[in-house]
C-alpha cells in the first residue's frame, strides 16, 4: 500500500534545507571560536560560542519540527567548515553567510505561508530575527577592528592574560 503523500512535503524540504545550513554555521562558528580562544581574542572568542550554540538550537527546534510534520531530519552539513584563519575574513565571512540566511529565511517563511503551514513560516521568521542580531554582532565586529586594527585585538589578548594571571 502506498504511503499518501505529506501535506506539509514542501515545509519539510525548506526545513531541511535550513538544518542542514544551520549544522554547517554552527560548526563553522565553534571553528572560528576555537581559533579565536587559542589565539587569546577572549571576547571574538566567547561571542563565535554564544552564536555556534544559538545556530545549534535552531538546528534542534528545526530538527523537532520536522519530526512533527512527518518528514525525517537531515543531519549532514551543507557543507563543510572552511578553515578561515584570519581574523577579518571570519567576521566577513560570518557576515555574508548571516545575511544570506536572513534573505533565504524571510523566503522560506513566504513559501511556508503559502503552502499553508503558518507555524513553520513563524519559525522561520523568528529565526531570521535570530540571524539579524548575529548580523549586527558580527557587523559591530568587523566595525570595531577597522576602527582600531590590531589594537582592538591586542586590547582582548591582554585581557585574557590578566584573567588568567589573577585567577
Amino acid at each position: 500500500m502506498d504511503q499518501p503523500e505529506n501535506k506539509y512535503a514542501a515545509s519539510v524540504a525548506l526545513l531541511n534545507d535550513a538544518l542542514r545550513k544551520e549544522i554547517a554555521t554552527s560548526l563553522q562558528y565553534m571553528y572560528f571560536h576555537v581559533r579565536l580562544e587559542d589565539a587569546g581574542y577572549q571576547y571574538l572568542a566567547q561571542s563565535m560560542f554564544r552564536i555556534s550554540i544559538a545556530e545549534m538550537h535552531h538546528a534542534e527546534h528545526i530538527a523537532g519540527r520536522i519530526l512533527f510534520l512527518g518528514g525525517d531530519a537531515d543531519m549532514n552539513p551543507y557543507e563543510p567548515a572552511r578553515q578561515i584563519t584570519d581574523v577579518e575574513e571570519m567576521l566577513k565571512f560570518a557576515s555574508a553567510v548571516e545575511a544570506s540566511t536572513v534573505d533565504s529565511y524571510n523566503a522560506a517563511a513566504r513559501a511556508a505561508a503559502e503552502a499553508g503551514d503558518s507555524v513553520t513560516s513563524r519559525m522561520f521568521q523568528d529565526m531570521a530575527a535570530d540571524e539579524e542580531r548575529h548580523l549586527d554582532d558580527f557587523r559591530t565586529e568587523e566595525k570595531n577592528l577597522h576602527e582600531y586594527g590590531d589594537l582592538y585585538l591586542t586590547m582582548q589578548a591582554v585581557g585574557r592574560s590578566r584573567e588568567r594571571s589573577e585567577g
